[in-house]
């Protein structure tokens, strides 16, 4: 489509990222405010949010790209309120911790062909030296002869190749829904409450409204003061949201205009466990540990769309091409993941508008994989605690990058393919890929460079392909007990002396970490918590949710950890917008070692 010379020609340098701002302003909350103060918090935005008319446009854009702040803090959260300070302006976010960088490479097999391969990145956490293997799905601009839009071809064998997947996974019409604008957030509520089937896979949890459903606003402040338990069936929030071990919730945003006319476009799930071989009825007697999580963000008008496309049916598409592998090594799991996405995308309902991020992490036995497209992310972390001391502390592992127009490799393609990549002045806002909108007709811009439908963007270089991560839970465990126990042994080799009597005695004490002082977990989430909530705070505070000590006085549910993470988001939203926009707010959380 393009030659090579005429692709070189056409790419400019990447302008120089503008530094980012570290200046704290700490905003303290005393301790005895209540959870009524905090939800009394969000019916004052509402109010607000009602009488603001100064933007009208509610889901005809995609994410704005005013300069946003985002919120830190040493004790981010307690257990009844949210507090947060500001941390400074992120321009341009990147991870502290490594991610797949996302440079595709092609490999020449002959004097006439060239053939993608899957470049292998290893990389490691800076804290432990955990060495993980990623890789990009793209396969190279050489070789991309429009893979942003799919061919006829490619767009009807995914629609028969979901069909077929939807079918073995027992949806009936009523489960797949319509394409209606209409959509419901959370379709398979009605499963979990014993008023249907649940897809052969299992019943995913699914999000709710932590402050405009009633039902689960009460079930949230019941959890906090413990007037129900993680064991009681009266509870819908229980049986649909989230357990102990593993939850998803969502807040809707505001983009103008009425409240009630507001459309909540950000999906999640959680499966745990996600019987993926049950998909073929297979009477095998292997099961293996399975979890699958993930985050989609939809964006442009009808947007909503293609996100609630996307949790119906990548669950039942995924596990039909993992069931259908005799052997699956971690190379044959990524390509299965890239074709996932690629078929997800053909067929999705993007005609005539929408897209959706797509952030998921699959967990087969001790193998975790993450597969991402846009600006949504997913992290691996572990929680430890010292056997001696009992002091915890959370630290993490892997999180995917943001697909973000800027970053090199991704704004070469979207030139080589004729497309222009904004980036506003100063740095104060979001780099966007520009396009056509089919809809109005007025350029557009997308605030990422790869995502799930998005056709038109497609044309420009926004690309469905995700960056793919394969991580260990047992090779995690083992490096960080590892260095924690060297670490120890090191300075246990100090000695103090005693200036009276000349006796010398160990600086300290040495305890020895074990299996059961190291836990690992994971957690997705959309830009809408992610840009006011650094990504180590949103960590450590799951971590209190996950492993808290039942007995304590002060121990909080994981639900309840979620709310917290949101509603001090929606916090970071109101003073840096003043009321005039609020993005949607998805999380999906889950341990990774606990029976599912």
């Amino acid at each position: 489509m393009h030659r090579a010379s005429v692709l070189r020609s056409r790419l400019t340098s990447l302008s120089h990222l503008h530094k980012k701002l570290t200046t704290s302003l700490p905003q303290q909350l005393t301790s005895n405010q209540h959870l009524s103060h905090r939800l009394a918090h969000l019916e004052i935005m509402t109010r607000h949010l009602h009488s603001t008319t100064s933007s009208s446009s509610n889901n005809g854009n995609t994410k704005r790209g005013s300069t946003k702040k985002r919120y830190a803090t040493t004790a981010l959260i307690a257990s009844a309120t949210a507090s947060v300070s500001y941390a400074g302006y992120f321009f341009f976010s990147s991870a502290a911790i490594p991610a797949v960088s996302g440079e595709s490479v092609t490999e020449e097999t002959d004097a006439k062909r060239k053939t993608a391969v899957f470049k292998e990145q290893r990389s490691s956490d800076p804290t432990f030296g955990y060495e993980y293997v990623g890789f990009d799905s793209y396969p190279g601009i050489e070789l991309d002869d429009g893979t942003g839009v799919a061919t006829a071809e490619l767009k009807a064998a995914s629609v028969k190749n979901v069909a077929s997947a939807l079918d073995a996974a027992g949806f009936d019409e009523n489960m797949r829904g319509d394409k209606s604008e209409s959509t419901t957030l959370n379709p398979n509520h009605a499963l979990r409450l014993g008023l249907g089937a649940c897809p052969t896979y299992g019943c995913p949890f699914l999000p709710s409204d932590v402050h405009y459903n009633d039902q689960t606003k009460l079930a949230l402040e019941e959890l906090r003061k413990k007037t129900i338990t993680a064991d009681d069936n009266k509870s819908s929030l229980l049986k649909t949201s989230g357990t102990e071990k593993a939850a998803t919730l969502t807040l809707i945003g505001y983009k103008g205009g009425r409240m009630e006319d507001q459309i909540n476009q950000d999906r999640a799930f959680v499966l745990s466990p996600f019987m993926y071989r049950n998909i073929m009825k297979e009477d095998s007697k292997v099961r293996p540990v399975a979890r699958l999580l993930g985050v989609f963000d939809g964006h442009a008008r009808l947007g909503e769309r293609v996100s609630e496309y996307v949790v119906k049916t990548l669950p039942a598409l995924l596990g039909s091409k993992l069931v259908a592998k005799e052997e699956l090594s971690n190379q044959e799991i990524g390509k299965i993941l890239h074709q996932t996405f690629v078929e997800i995308d053909a067929s999705s309902p993007a005609d005539p508008s929408g897209g959706c991020t797509a952030s998921i992490v699959l967990q087969i036995d001790s193998n975790i994989y993450i597969a991402n497209a846009g600006d949504s992310r997913s992290f691996v972390a572990v929680h430890i605690i010292d056997p001696i001391s009992k002091a915890e502390t959370t630290h993490l592992i892997y999180g995917t990058r943001e697909d973000k127009p800027h970053l090199s490799f991704e704004r070469l393609r979207v030139e080589a393919m004729g497309g222009n990549v904004y980036i506003p002045p100063g740095g104060k806002g979001t780099t966007r890929v520009l396009y056509q909108d089919p809809t109005t007709g007025s350029t557009s811009g997308l605030a990422m460079s790869r995502s799930l439908g998005d056709w038109d963007a497609g044309d420009v270089g926004v690309v469905p392909d995700p960056t793919i991560a394969i991580l260990n839970i047992k090779d995690i465990k083992s490096k960080v007990i590892e260095k924690l126990n060297k670490s120890c042994q090191d300075k246990a080799k100090e000695v103090e002396i005693d200036p009276a009597t000349g006796e010398s005695t160990p600086s300290s004490d040495c305890a020895t970490y074990g299996e059961n002082d190291v836990k690992v977990f994971t957690f997705s989430a959309t830009d809408g918590l992610l840009d006011y909530i650094p990504e180590n705070s949103i960590a450590e505070h799951v971590a209190k949710g996950l492993y808290n000590n039942k007995e304590a006085e002060q121990n909080i549910h994981l639900l309840t950890a979620c709310e917290d993470l949101i509603y001090a988001a929606a916090q970071g939203w109101q003073e840096d917008k003043g009321g005039r926009y609020r993005d949607d707010i998805a999380i999906s959380v889950a341990d990774l070692e606990s029976d599912p």
